[in-house]
């Protein structure tokens, strides 16, 4: 019995954008920019169709030090594919 292989992807809300990044073992990752959140539900709908599953998410916010009023808010969701044969 083999182990299986896994396709990896992660959904980034990063503030009022969005994108998806589809990790690649040759790392030319493929980043897709999303126009709105409501436009990464539907992907997020069709990738749980194409059998991407959930795996992990996380959530972060980040401030810079110099400016002290600057946060970036990024919640991100990871999803993973088995690799056919």
């Amino acid at each position: 019995m083999s182990a299986t292989r896994w396709l990896y992807s992660v959904v980034e809300f990063i503030g009022d954008r969005a994108q998806v990044t589809v990790l690649m073992s040759n790392a030319e990752h493929v980043v897709t920019a999303v126009g709105t959140h409501d436009e990464m539900f539907t992907i997020i709908a069709q990738m749980g169709a194409e059998g991407w599953e959930l795996s992990v998410t996380d959530h972060s916010i980040t401030t810079l030090a110099l400016r002290g009023i600057t946060r970036t808010d990024v919640r991100r969701l990871w999803f993973k594919k088995p690799l056919e044969g």
